[in-house]
């Protein structure tokens, strides 16, 4: 189900609400979601997570997802032809505001690489290490897909 695309659920589908109400259903007039919530769950709950996933020394990554929610013009995802054409995606998103950002909600606001409200240093330093990747390492580096979540 996703809250807000779609209208109706099939009657065998139980939804229980971010707050733990149980057989969730739009009458209660409470949204099911939390206004700031992700497409994310514990990584250790994963059935098919690398058994050295917390290895210090790392486990190699096959893709990067950059999310963002578009209402419209947007599919739900896609991959970038090439790292650059990635690091160009993911520089260039845009998305509706979350409750994260300090702007309201159902604004369509610039967020490269969905990170607006978390940078730390200039955003042109942070777009020159994404490309320098591609110059630092011999191995093959991940696919980069765009998602609209």
């Amino acid at each position: 189900f996703w809250e807000g695309l779609e209208k109706e659920t099939a009657n065998d589908v139980t939804i229980t609400s971010w707050l733990g109400d149980s057989n969730w259903s739009k009458e209660c007039g409470k949204p099911a979601a939390h206004p700031n919530s992700r497409f994310c769950t514990p990584a250790g709950q994963c059935p098919i997570i690398d058994p050295a996933w917390e290895d210090p020394k790392g486990v190699p990554i096959s893709a990067i997802l950059f999310g963002g929610r578009r209402p419209e013009g947007v599919p739900l995802i896609y991959e970038a032809f090439n790292w650059k054409h990635g690091v160009l995606v993911g520089g260039a998103m845009r998305s509706e505001a979350t409750a994260a950002a300090e702007h309201k909600a159902k604004v369509i606001m610039h967020d490269p690489f969905a990170m607006r409200p978390f940078f730390g240093y200039n955003f042109g330093h942070y777009l020159q290490h994404w490309l320098s990747m591609e110059t630092r390492t011999h191995k093959a580096l991940p696919k980069i897909f765009h998602v609209n979540w």
